[in-house]
């Protein structure tokens, strides 16, 4: 395969960062890679070494049967020798096939439009899988092509001028005391008039008091003023609240540049994670998948509390009251915390037994 273009097309920041591991396995492989992606996904691609170009998909949908046929139109010239479509839908199969790409790899079991693809991906998540990470899940997409596949990888590319700007805006906390960043979103739809700021706030608070952090907020241009809010709450004197004021290679940057990254499952976590950031991920709802979802990263932890009493079924979109999170021990957040802030780079190394994130 000398020319592949991997197709992304759905999900979130953190969903189109792990997929650069399919990237890597590409080049390994001797393939130029181009990659789809969405508009708001693409700040996770950008400057990737190992990608030619980057092609971004009309959001949300193309457009209907005319806008197909103009990208499949538009895509045909590139000769593509194969598609590997790590998002699936009607619109990108169609596209795809149109294009006249001869080898194209996609998800099974979907009637309208898996008889579309040349090489079938039984995706291991759909079917009872709750342990394997998906970088392995998304990596069995370049298997299906044959051959081997090694460890995977992800990278995030981070500039130095996004360096120089985080450690600018840094600059208010400086002096003594571990550097924690606290990012107290998980992304939408969750309407921020339900989401528990009050609970952040009391982790905020006990980071802060317990184990003498200067604390950092982060959060996205939606989210400035929630965060304001959770920072008032904690109280807290020696607090930097940054919500809105970095873009993506910036907050890696500065992720990096703290002793720890605190958050629950989101894109920012992701982000922090492959910046090479340490990383406390916090799974607190039912729907999250810790094993499956945890930060790529050797220096990180998963806190996954017990079950809160959550309706079955309870999912981020309709939660009332996010009782799952006022469930988390403070007491296992400042553990973990305390922990991670212990770890050598050594330590690091070992903790995920050869896995790797490339900063």
């Amino acid at each position: 395969m000398n020319k592949v273009l991997v197709v992304h097309t759905g999900g979130g920041l953190g969903d189109v960062l792990l997929s650069t591991a399919v990237i890597s396995a590409l080049h390994d492989r001797g393939a130029t890679v181009d990659f789809l992606c969405q508009r708001r996904t693409l700040p996770a691609l950008q400057g990737h070494p190992q990608l030619r170009r980057t092609w971004v998909w009309p959001e949300p949908r193309p457009g209907g049967p005319s806008a197909v046929f103009r990208w499949a139109r538009q895509l045909r010239p590139e000769r593509y020798d194969a598609a590997v479509i790590l998002w699936s839908n009607t619109g990108v199969a169609w596209t795809c096939f149109l294009a006249g790409i001869p080898v194209r790899v996609g998800q099974d079991s979907r009637l309208a439009y898996s008889f579309l693809y040349t090489h079938k991906v039984r995706v291991r998540s759909e079917h009872g899988d709750q342990h394997s990470h998906w970088t392995e899940i998304l990596l069995d997409y370049v298997r299906a092509l044959g051959g081997e596949v090694g460890v995977p990888q992800v990278q995030l590319q981070i500039p130095a001028a996004a360096r120089e700007r985080a450690l600018q805006l840094l600059q208010p906390l400086d002096g003594p005391g571990p550097l924690v960043a606290l990012h107290p979103f998980k992304g939408p739809p969750v309407s921020l008039e339900r989401w528990p700021l009050a609970t952040f706030a009391s982790w905020a608070r006990r980071l802060h008091d317990d184990l003498g952090a200067r604390l950092v907020i982060t959060g996205g241009p939606a989210e400035v003023e929630a965060a304001r809010r959770v920072a008032e709450l904690s109280g807290c004197r020696r607090l930097l609240c940054l919500a809105g004021s970095t873009d993506v290679p910036t907050l890696g940057a500065l992720a990096a540049a703290c002793d720890l990254f605190v958050c629950p499952d989101s894109g920012p976590m992701h982000v922090a994670a492959a910046a090479g950031a340490r990383v406390l991920g916090v799974y607190a709802l039912e729907e999250d998948f810790p094993q499956r979802w945890a930060p790529f990263s050797p220096s990180s932890q998963v806190l996954r509390p017990r079950p809160a009493g959550c309706r079955p079924g309870c999912r981020k979109a309709e939660c009332p009251d996010f009782r799952c999170y006022a469930s988390v021990s403070e007491e296992a957040l400042l553990s973990a915390a305390r922990e991670l802030l212990s770890w050598s780079s050594e330590g690091d190394a070992a903790a995920r037994g050869g896995a790797s994130a490339v900063p």
